[in-house]
């Protein structure tokens, strides 16, 4: 019956809300735990730095050796574990908010591998990609070399502008739980990611609130008749 059916769909809503939260948490945990190992995995023994130093001196005897490699070579001994290309986000400019993941990205890779600013800046030519990849080339050619801190403003004013706002509360506002059509998990994480986005200082209970005002009365009614809070 209809009442029996309810019950079901807020027992698995609040199931897949605790199970989302715990994801969570493991999913950070694991991030830090992969940098912590690749930091320690590739630390530069001290002993090391006269090899580095020779290589140094033979690279700059190769005359037809790449700008790009040279400079890795020569800013290698000043941070920690130099990422390899492929550990790098990359930033296309095509999704909701994934310009706030590549931002936030690069930041802890700055902060927990110490690496320095010019050599993000250097790289960030590598990480955009189909349309960003064409906005930057053409904010490059017009301002020329800038800092990471400048580009994250840059990005910030393209990406997240009023017309972003906009549309992202829209697609908050028009998204309606239907537990016939919808994955429970893959919807939440989706609203709890749109309404975080656009509320960064929101504290969670409410975001969680937010989201459960839009699963429909029943169900809404269903899991606070159970004592259940968001």
């Amino acid at each position: 019956n209809l009442e029996t059916s309810t019950g079901h769909n807020a027992a698995l809503f609040q199931e897949q809300l605790e199970k989302s939260d715990k994801a969570r948490i493991q999913f950070k945990e694991d991030i830090q735990s992969s940098i912590n190992h690749i930091s320690l995995k590739n630390e530069f023994p001290r002993q090391s730095t006269p090899i580095l130093d020779r290589n140094v001196l033979n690279l700059n005897n190769e005359l037809h050796h790449t700008i790009s490699s040279n400079a890795e070579v020569e800013t290698a001994g000043k941070f920690e574990y130099n990422p390899r290309l492929e550990e790098w986000p990359t930033f296309s400019g095509e999704g909701e908010y994934n310009h706030i993941e590549f931002i936030k990205t690069i930041d802890t890779f700055k902060e927990e591998l110490n690496i320095p600013d010019e050599y993000i800046s250097a790289r960030l030519h590598s990480l955009f990609i189909k349309s960003a990849k064409k906005w930057y080339s053409k904010m490059r050619q017009d301002h020329g070399k800038d800092s990471f801190p400048l580009w994250k403003e840059q990005i910030i004013s393209k990406w997240q502008n009023d017309s972003w706002r906009f549309k992202m509360g829209n697609y908050f506002e028009e998204a309606i739980f239907n537990i016939e059509r919808d994955r429970p998990m893959y919807w939440f994480l989706k609203q709890k990611d749109r309404s975080t986005s656009l509320h960064a200082d929101m504290s969670e209970a409410m975001i969680h609130k937010r989201i459960l005002r839009k699963c429909g009365g029943d169900l809404e009614h269903a899991i606070r008749s159970r004592g259940i809070e968001p």
